[in-house]
């Protein structure tokens, strides 16, 4: 019998356990108050062992997918099928405040040093080429694990500015994604519209461009993470709506609704039942911005939840591009334009309308009366955003700029005609 140690804030919550195959989790005396979602909504506290068809939901989801998965484990001379294995291999840094290791490891410390070998450029460079070899970063000493399909690099960002890598027990504090082989602009495209739902006052992972060695980056501070006045990292604790809803992601198209993944009506539902409040207005205001921007790619895994001690609220929004701005481009790989999460019963991005997202969240138990302000907010904002944030990034496509001032304009001309 293998099992695992489940570390949370500095306690030791839970034990992991594989048996012929079979996954559980069983919290220990230290996981407090009973019926609390320390770990995930889908496993609150209990005195009963949660069995496979919620613990390895939950696992996979922090595990990495696609490609990545299968070339780290073969790295690590694992199955790709090993959740198990990966999870012990990796899990010292992954998503969220958890800590996952053998159960003879010493405790982790409840606060880690942010990174314990300086990169200059050239090195991270040097990290960011390998990442078609080298997934994530992870080798022979950098042990690291993140849900995604894009290649990207997980480093340490200490106080002065320096890069590091999370060595030894010390945690990672960004993600760097470099520029995509078949997508224009990617990164421009991403950091335009993550800067848009800042400048619009919807809560969002602070993300910037970067060139290191000649090679654009998108750099995003990880919300998960803390760096704190000394220079530790707290980890702050976070899942992702697949993990809460008990849905497997170890085939990445588990996480679009089409193929089996979570429904913004599910989503909903989770911050009814756990959340305080007015918490499912922030998930009108993801819907709407993802809508209005064009993006599509709006899934199961690109919504999460952070789970404090008193309440679980609507993770900040992240990941967001303009998906539309391919549509029809001559690309190796063509953008699907399908819709990673429905709006009221619509899968196309560019059939959505502010009428279909006020109807989305009536379906919700929320009163138009509370919806259209909501919207009204968000869209007066929008325009200045826009051009506040292509006027702060140096290197900004026109046409993509143009293409999203034209999309908030007919949002707005769709509200005020009545949604």
């Amino acid at each position: 019998m293998a099992e695992l140690a489940v570390w949370l804030g500095g306690r030791h919550v839970a034990n992991l356990r594989e048996v012929r195959g079979a996954m559980t989790l069983l919290h220990t005396a230290e996981a407090r108050p009973l019926g609390a979602p320390r770990l995930s909504m889908s496993m609150p506290v209990s005195r009963l062992r949660y069995r496979d068809n919620q613990a390895r939901p939950f696992i996979q989801g922090l595990l990495p997918e696609g490609e990545a998965r299968r070339m780290i484990a073969y790295d690590l001379g694992l199955s790709e099928a090993d959740d198990f294995g990966l999870i012990e291999a990796l899990g010292k840094d992954c998503a969220g405040a958890l800590v996952v290791q053998p159960v003879t490891d010493d405790p982790p410390p409840a606060s880690a040093p942010a990174g314990l070998e300086v990169l200059d450029d050239v090195a991270v460079a040097d990290r960011l080429r390998a990442l078609p070899t080298n997934p994530l970063g992870v080798d022979g000493m950098i042990r690291v694990s993140l849900p995604g399909m894009q290649p990207k690099l997980l480093l340490a960002r200490d106080r002065a500015g320096q890069w590091a890598l999370p060595l030894g027990g010390a945690v990672s504090t960004h993600i760097l994604k470099p520029r995509h082989p078949h997508l224009p602009d990617a990164v421009a495209n991403e950091a335009l519209c993550m800067r848009i739902a800042h400048h619009s006052g919807v809560a969002s992972a602070t993300t910037d461009i970067a060139v290191f060695d000649g090679i654009e980056t998108l750099v995003s501070t990880r919300f998960d993470r803390r760096v704190n006045t000394d220079g530790g990292v707290t980890r702050v604790h976070q899942e992702d709506a697949c993990q809460a809803l008990s849905i497997l992601t170890r085939h990445p198209q588990m996480k679009y609704e089409g193929t089996g993944g979570p429904t913004l009506a599910s989503i909903a539902g989770l911050l009814d039942q756990w959340a305080d409040p007015g918490a499912v207005d922030d998930l009108v205001v993801q819907v709407a911005f993802n809508a209005i921007v064009g993006n599509a790619d709006y899934h199961g895994k690109n919504v999460s939840f952070v789970l404090g001690d008193d309440a679980v609220r609507l993770a900040p929004l992240y990941d967001a591009m303009s998906t539309v701005c391919y549509d029809g481009l001559n690309t190796f790989a063509k953008v699907d334009q399908s819709l990673g999460l429905r709006v009221a019963g619509k899968r196309d991005i560019n059939e959505v309308r502010m009428h279909d997202i006020v109807l989305e969240a009536e379906g919700w138990g929320l009163p138009r009366k509370r919806s259209v302000p909501i919207l009204e907010r968000l869209l007066e904002r929008l325009p200045e955003a826009v051009t506040t944030a292509a006027d702060e990034l140096s290197r900004t496509p026109a046409a993509l700029v143009r293409g999203l001032r034209a999309r908030v304009q007919v949002a707005r001309d769709e509200l005020g005609a009545g949604a």
